[in-house]
């Protein structure tokens, strides 16, 4: 039989008596010695929150923070004001320009009306339809038929550097995932190669005086700016004139284009598609022709006589 005795049994609660006695005496006997000190030298027991040196100090702080922060942000520099001034200017100029050219589309139809109806009054049906012609040939007027739509846009975009510790900005030289101008160049040459009766650029009407330029980022047509994707319309025999760019220089530039560097082309064949004329042609040099008017000789007038008085006589008076 074994001599061990159990003790006696401990309270269920001894194991928290530390958080029991927090709980019942919250204020440390220090603070509360201090507390009564004040309270018997006729202060308080303790300072409230609404002390007006506490308030003083929050503002206080407030004030340097709000300071802070209009001092971290970035001040309007003049070159940001010329800037903005310089991006107003653009803007209104386009709009003006965009204004001028749709005045100048209305007031040549009008011209063309005219001119067509003195014509006719006329009766040189000849020379309409020389004029119409040259109209066609020159691009001053617009062209609907049969033709293609070919559809040319930057490479999609790429995945982001695996290496993050590349720096993008260091990379020099062009982006060859984007279409240049000499891109354009080729594939609309392609299209005057294989056929093409017209052809417009996202709107842009090319005349033998065109030029598809760069300037900067930009793709210039006739001195407007282009927007991807670009968007060639070509007016002509949808099957030849496909299979003829397919086989030219033109289409093998785009193919080299899409296999090498991603560049995404769609060419789809319409049976009706608009090109507009070109509005910004003047008239040059002009002579005249001999119409049912200029034959016409015209009356001779009889000169007119003036009557001459005769000179007045002197008579001689003697003395």
């Amino acid at each position: 039989m074994s001599d061990y005795q159990a003790g006696p049994a401990g309270r269920p609660d001894g194991s928290t008596t530390l958080i029991s006695e927090m709980m019942a005496r919250p204020l440390d006997p220090g603070y509360a010695a201090a507390a009564e000190s004040r309270q018997r030298s006729g202060l308080p027991r303790a300072t409230g929150h609404s002390s007006p040196l506490l308030v003083l100090a929050a503002v206080l702080i407030g004030g340097l923070l709000a300071t802070s922060a209009l001092a971290l942000r970035a001040p309007e520099t003049s070159a940001n004001s010329v800037k903005t001034y310089l991006v107003g200017r653009i803007e209104a100029m386009r709009a003006h320009a965009e204004g001028q050219t749709r005045l100048i589309t209305k007031l040549r139809s009008e011209i063309d009306s005219a001119q067509a109806a003195a014509l006719s009054q006329q009766s040189e049906t000849l020379l309409a339809q020389e004029l119409s012609r040259l109209e066609l040939a020159a691009g001053t007027v617009p062209v609907t038929g049969p033709g293609l739509v070919l559809t040319v846009d930057d490479a999609a975009a790429a995945d982001p550097l695996k290496n993050p510790n590349v720096d993008p900005g260091a990379v020099t030289g062009p982006d060859l995932t984007k279409v240049f101008a000499t891109d354009l160049q080729i594939i609309v040459n392609g299209l005057w190669q294989a056929g093409a009766e017209a052809i417009s650029v996202n709107g842009h009407r090319l005349t033998s005086r065109s030029a598809i330029r760069f300037a900067g980022a930009a793709i210039l047509v006739n001195y407007h700016a282009l927007t991807r994707p670009y968007v060639i319309i070509a007016i002509g025999d949808p099957g030849s004139l496909s299979a003829n760019f397919a086989d030219g220089a033109g289409g093998s530039h785009l193919q080299s284009l899409e296999a090498n560097y991603k560049i995404r082309a769609d060419i789809k064949e319409r049976d009706s598609v608009v090109v507009p004329g070109e509005p910004a042609l003047s008239l040059r040099m002009a002579k005249p022709v001999q119409s049912a008017v200029t034959k016409q000789s015209p009356k001779k007038q009889a000169p007119n006589k003036t009557a001459t008085k005769p000179a007045p006589q002197t008579t001689e008076t003697s003395p």
